[in-house]
């Protein structure tokens, strides 16, 4: 049994954009159950950027010498800022909000006798957003339409990636 909190940073990727991205996680295990919360923020640097808050359940090993291993499923909202902008001068793009589903993998390695322990690992995820938004959007920024408005879709499959995840762990005392 042990309590977890884990921050990461890394990158992203989906159909419509890559860049920086950074999360928060909270989880809870019992044997080899996991559940948790998370929280997460990514971006281009000038361009379309999202944030996530979502719940997780799984399962999760831990070796009596330091190694963890989770997989688990996730539920949540994703809340997406600038998407269409063509950038830096390329006008606002949209905003909207998707539900989506996904799976989350994490490995790492737990240092330290005692209660407290530091943690450090990487871990993955694939969020899928099963809700999607149409959302009229025209700017006389855009050079494909020319201030004529078109239709932009939120809601992708995004693939966060956590380079270096820091944490701590705390076992019952």
């Amino acid at each position: 049994m042990d309590f977890n909190v884990q921050v990461g940073a890394g990158v992203y990727s989906s159909s419509k954009s890559d860049g920086l991205h950074l999360n928060l996680a909270l989880t809870y295990r019992i044997s080899v159950i996991e559940v948790g919360g998370f929280a997460e923020t990514g971006g281009e640097l000038f361009g379309e950027s999202f944030s996530g808050v979502g719940a997780t359940a799984g399962v999760a090993w831990r070796s009596p010498v330091g190694l963890r291993l989770s997989l688990a499923g996730s539920l949540g909202k994703h809340t997406y800022q600038g998407v269409g902008s063509l950038g830096w001068d390329g006008g606002p793009g949209v905003d909207g909000d998707t539900t989506f589903v996904g799976a989350r993998a994490g490995a790492s390695w737990i240092f330290g006798p005692g209660p407290v322990h530091f943690e450090l690992g990487l871990a993955v995820a694939v969020e899928h957003d099963v809700t999607k938004q149409q959302v009229p959007y025209s700017s006389i920024h855009d050079p494909e339409t020319m201030g004529e408005p078109r239709l932009i879709s939120i809601g992708t499959t995004l693939v966060p990636v956590s380079l270096v995840r820091l944490g701590i762990t705390c076992d019952p005392l």
